[in-house]
Parts: structure tokens; sequence; C-alpha cells
């Protein structure tokens, strides 16, 4: 098969004798076979390859017993992973930055896995493989792989284009090269990932749907099948046609497919969302109906709501004010209870306060020195209701200039409480500084 490109979003890549037999049926005479070589030359040789391959069997069943792969040897990451250190070898006395920055842009996933994300984003997968025995194989990479211009098409598309190299001496490259039908190396191949059941199923049946689907073939121009399955190959260049293009010629054919295939991506997303307007706005009249229906019902539930809210809210707040009456109200029974009737003067064991209140005023009062300190804010309480009512100081604090001490403040308010006058230094007499807890 002669060395081509193939770019069509609808072929994939066929083996070399599938394509032969499409030229042939193309009426292309050079292709056709004469009757020497259907009757005795292919036979022939089938029957050589037959005798070797048997007689060879035992070695290498023999050779793969003794000389066991390793699974990482096996992994198909780890081909991916040995093409990114042969670029990173390639271009090591490369000092051209754009070039180097090839090397992040090729994945060291599987096939497998590149093919699972791209169909999941409708990104494409670009497969690079080569021989490394090619003379020019490392002139190729460098040349038209690690130019700058594809480095920023990969670049400035990383994010759609998820870039896959490996050598065809490894298990994932010779499968890849099976399914994308090389004849010569290097290859660079397109794949537009389906979304079918087989693209999201094992790597394994991905594999083998891609195997199965490129051994078909059709008679389309350049001998490729347009068999569908989880990928479509729409842009192909091997061999000697790839090694003939320049870097801006092969960077120019890699955008208008990846252009192409944006277009179509974004034509299938308009289409799907037409199609979702579509049920939706029939869904939303059904709605409509309905809804239609139980407005007036649930307009009339809301209003029963509302006023049944309006009552609970009304009583509410009726046990509020009742409760917060019957709390003050026991509030000052208490203080009342607290606070004894001022001794006489020259009572023994008395003491003389005295407290400078917020407003800057000041009481002065005779106390038992057996009182507590919350008999002293009964007293206080008692005080201020009388002066403002309603809007009188409830909490407070006392505190004294020598020595510093505070009684009920900084969220101490009922530790003191329970402290005698003579416990805490305030007899004989004593200034007490009267602070607004709530102020």
């Amino acid at each position: 098969m002669a060395p081509s490109i193939i770019n069509n979003s609808h072929q994939t890549g066929t083996s070399s004798s599938n394509s032969n037999n499409a030229t042939s049926s193309n009426g292309g005479g050079g292709g056709r076979l004469s009757s020497f070589q259907r009757l005795f030359y292919r036979p022939m040789w089938n029957w050589a390859g037959f005798f070797f391959r048997t007689m060879f069997w035992p070695l290498r069943r023999v050779s793969d017993y003794l000389l066991p792969l390793s699974p990482d040897e096996l992994s198909p990451e780890r081909a991916s992973k040995l093409f990114n250190s042969y670029l990173k070898n390639n271009l090591n006395n490369n000092n051209n930055n754009d070039s180097n920055a090839i090397i992040d842009l090729f994945s060291t996933k599987s096939y497998a896995s590149l093919q699972r994300e791209a169909a999941s984003t409708d990104a494409l997968i670009m497969v690079y493989l080569h021989s490394p025995h090619h003379r020019s194989a490392d002139d190729v990479c460098r040349r038209l792989l690690c130019s700058p211009s594809m480095v920023r098409f990969l670049t400035e598309n990383k994010e759609r284009v998820l870039s896959l190299g490996s050598s065809i001496s490894t298990a994932q490259g010779a499968s890849l090269s099976y399914s994308l039908s090389a004849s010569s190396f290097p290859v660079l191949a397109i794949l537009q990932p389906v979304k079918t059941s087989s693209s999201t199923s094992s790597s394994s049946n991905s594999s083998s749907s891609s195997n199965n689907s490129s051994s078909n073939n059709n008679n389309n121009a350049g001998g490729a099948s347009v068999t569908p399955g989880p990928v479509k190959l729409i842009f192909k260049a091997e061999g000697p046609a790839l090694m003939k293009l320049t870097a801006m010629q092969l960077t120019t054919l890699v955008t208008a497919t990846f252009q192409k295939h944006e277009r179509t991506v974004l034509e299938d997303a308009s289409r799907r969302y037409e199609r979702e307007q579509e049920v939706e706005l029939r869904r939303q009249q059904d709605e409509e109906y309905q809804e239609t229906l139980r407005q007036d019902q649930e307009r009339e539930r809301q209003r029963t709501e509302e006023r049944l809210e309006a009552e609970r809210e009304e009583e509410l707040k009726m046990e509020e004010e009742k409760r917060k009456i019957a709390e003050e109200a026991s509030r000052l029974d208490r203080a009342r209870s607290l606070v004894r009737d001022e001794p006489p003067k020259g009572t023994p064991g008395s003491t003389r306060l005295r407290f400078r209140l917020p407003n800057g005023k000041q009481l002065d009062r005779r106390f038992e020195g057996d009182e507590t300190i919350e008999s002293l804010k009964a007293y206080l309480i008692l005080h201020f209701v009388s002066e403002k009512g309603d809007d009188c100081v409830k909490r407070v604090a006392l505190s004294t200039t020598f020595p510093k001490h505070t009684y009920g403040g900084d969220g101490k308010e009922n530790e003191d409480d329970q402290k005698t006058l003579k416990e805490c230094d305030l007899c004989p007499q004593a200034v007490l500084m009267v602070q607004d807890l709530d102020a």
C-alpha cells in the first residue's frame, strides 16, 4: 500500500491487505492479482509462514516461561512513558524552549484511558507512532512533531486534543499500528471517539472493538473503512508522505481537522440543545395547565395559613408580654423580700454606703453588716423602679475604687451575690460605683 495522507471524518485505518482489496475493487489495473499469484505465490507464502510459526512456537513458549515480562513492562502506561523519555533524550541538546515544551503535552496514560477521557469531553486523540530503528525517526520528531507551530497548536488546545506517542516495538504501539493499518512509519493520526456503549466499557473491550472496527473495509477513496466503532480515524499521515511535509503544512492540516471537529461538536451540541428545549417547552406547557388548576387552591391555602400564622403570632406576643410582666413582678417581689429596713444611726455592725449612680447622682444609705451584695442590688433595683418606672436600670454591677474590685461584672453577675458586706470589707463605710450592665 502506498504511503498516503487521509483527511476524512468518516474513515478509519485498515490493514494493507484490505487496502489492496479495496484498490482492486475500485478498478485499478496495477492492483489486480495475476492467476500465478492467486494460485501459487500467495498459497506458498501462507504455507511457509504457517510452517515457521509451527516450528518456533515451542521455542517461544519456553522463552516466555524462562524470561517472563514483568507487569510493568506489559503495561500500556510504560509505553507512553518510554516515548516521553525518548522525546526528552531526543531534545536534550535542543535549547529551544518551545520545542522542549512538547514533552509535557504528550500523555503518560494508556490509550484506553485517553479514549475514555476523550469520549467524555468530546476531545480528539492525536497518536504518533514511530519505529526507533528508522533512520529518519529523530529528524521527523524534531522537525515536525516538536516544531514551534505544532507545540503552539497543542498548547492552545491541550484540553481538546489529547496527545499520545508510542513506539511500535511496544505492545501498545503494535496494537495501535494494526488498528490504524499503518504500512510505513512514522505515523501521525487523529482519532475521534464515538459516544457508544463501547466507549464507556472496560479498556479491553475498547481495544477489541477498535481492532474489530479496523478489520472491515469500504470502497472509499484511499481504501479506508467506514465501519462505526469506538473511534473514527479523521486524519492520517504516514511514511514518506508525512516526512515530505513541512512543519507548517502539517500544522495546517491538523488545525483544519481540529476546526472541522469543533464545528461538528458545536453543531451536535446545538441540535441537542434544541431537542432539550423542545422537550422542556412541552413539559412547561403541561405544567402550566396543571398549575392553573392548582393556583386557586394554593391562594386559598396561603390566605388561610397567613390568617392562622397572624393569630399564632398575636397569641405568642400576648403570652410573651404576660411572661415578661410576671417575671418583672417576680423580680420586684424578690427584691422587696431581700431589702431590710434601714438600721438606725449608730447601730452596731452597720455600715454606711454611698452609691454613685450612672447618671452622676449620689445615694446614701445604711445597711446591716450581715446583708449581702444581692441585697444592695435589690435596693438599687427598687430605687430605679421608683424613679423611672419601666425604663429603669434592671441589671447592675458594683465596684470600689480602693481597693479596686467589681462585684457582678465581666460575665460574673451573680458570683458575689451571697457575700456579706463584712466579707467584702464594706464596713463601716464605703463608696460603690453603680454600673448599668445593659447600657
